[in-house]
């Protein structure tokens, strides 16, 4: 069966960004080219640039539609989760953390854009902003003590990052239990 002209473009665009991601793991995001990116994808740059204005924009586009970020503007749209903030922070994370775990090149990408990229900085900011939301909102109901709710989403979400990135098995219950600890 023969695809239409759209569902050709949005395979070649995919085909891109698979390409792109492969390079961009191996060489780092700096050390990558658009030729690079081109010759593993097997398209000319133009063909490239006909989807993606610049390699920054390809390394937006990864970040943006494969990372975590629309999986939690997702959760975030189906509203609030009336059940203990603790038990939606380690589902949260557990999923974060199995992302990371089944996607190593999305994984090395993230930790090579990570060096003064806006959009990367955006997105992780964005990430960190509703998770931190949740977490307000969850103090405003008295289910969790006052606390900078921001600095708990970033310390969740880089622990998990970081021993993820080197292979370093973590209990996500127990680290939200640090955080967050029963009351008894």
């Amino acid at each position: 069966m023969s695809r239409t002209r759209s569902e050709q473009a949005v395979w070649r665009r995919e085909q891109l960004l698979d390409a792109a991601l492969r390079v961009f793991a191996d060489k780092g995001v700096d050390g990558a080219t658009v030729k690079d990116v081109a010759q593993a994808a097997d398209v000319t740059p133009g063909l490239l640039y006909r989807y993606f204005a610049s390699k920054e924009a390809m390394v937006e586009t990864l970040l943006s539609e494969r990372g975590f970020l629309p999986r939690l503007l997702e959760w975030r749209a189906q509203g609030h989760d009336t059940r203990p903030a603790t038990e939606v922070l380690t589902e949260l994370l557990e999923a974060f953390d199995r992302l990371l775990a089944d996607n190593a090149e999305l994984m090395a990408l993230f930790f090579s854009a990570a060096q003064a990229r806006a959009p990367l900085a955006t997105m992780v900011n964005e990430g960190q902003r509703l998770i931190g939301d949740f977490l307000r909102d969850r103090v405003d109901a008295g289910d969790l003590r006052p606390h900078d709710t921001v600095m708990a989403a970033k310390t969740l979400f880089a622990t998990v990052a970081i021993n993820r990135r080197f292979g370093t098995p973590i209990d996500i219950a127990a680290l939200v239990g640090l955080l967050y600890p029963e009351e008894g």
